[in-house]
């Protein structure tokens, strides 16, 4: 008769979730893993297998939860208050006090993206869907006259997503932090028609 899991998953995949996410990939040991979670390194490897497919599998958890809350925000009917919801969702994220790990999607694009294809590709795909969300309510902006149409929405999204990733990129520098509160205004004068 097979054994029956002992533990709670979604609770394990938070708490590898943020040993990546404050460690990194190379940083977090199994022991690290297996510290945070309370289990055994045969059950981790039951569970999860090794540690690379751990990782994939905690990222892609993150990038979901990331999506679903960019989805949220972007769904506001006004294109303009979808925007401002989304940059005020990073900005609020980056500027906790006292946070200092960053986004984890981000900082696995740093550590990871360069040598590790499969990392690489997931990221691809969530910039792509969250792109194509950005690029929908910059459309209806400009198509509303809100927006500016001196640039396409794929350029004006494109430009937001590069902005996103140096807000939460800066969020793990205390200095910086100060300032991210006011990125959302910004980036809103910088849309208008």
């Amino acid at each position: 008769m097979a054994r029956l899991r002992e533990f709670d998953i979604d609770e394990v995949m938070e708490a590898v979730i943020n040993a990546f996410w404050e460690r990194g990939y190379e940083a977090t040991s199994l022991a690290d893993l297996m510290a945070v979670t309370g289990l055994q390194k045969g059950s981790i490897y039951k569970a999860f297998g090794d540690k690379r497919s751990l990782f994939l599998k905690a990222l892609q958890a993150y990038l979901d939860r990331l999506y679903s809350l960019t989805r949220e925000a972007l769904g506001n009917p006004s294109p303009e208050r979808a925007i401002a919801a989304w940059f005020q969702l990073l900005s609020d994220t980056a500027a906790q006090p006292g946070e200092t790990k960053g986004c984890f999607a981000i900082n696995s694009l740093i550590e990871m993206a360069p040598h590790d294809p499969d990392v690489a590709k997931m990221l691809e795909y969530q910039y792509s869907r969250i792109g194509k969300l950005l690029e929908t309510a910059i459309a209806n902006g400009q198509k509303a006259g809100i927006f500016r149409q001196d640039l396409s929405a794929q350029q004006l999204q494109q430009m937001l997503l590069i902005t996103a990733n140096g807000t939460l990129a800066s969020s793990r520098a205390a200095f910086l932090k100060p300032h991210l509160p006011n990125i959302t205004e910004s980036v809103l004068a910088v849309l208008r028609a």
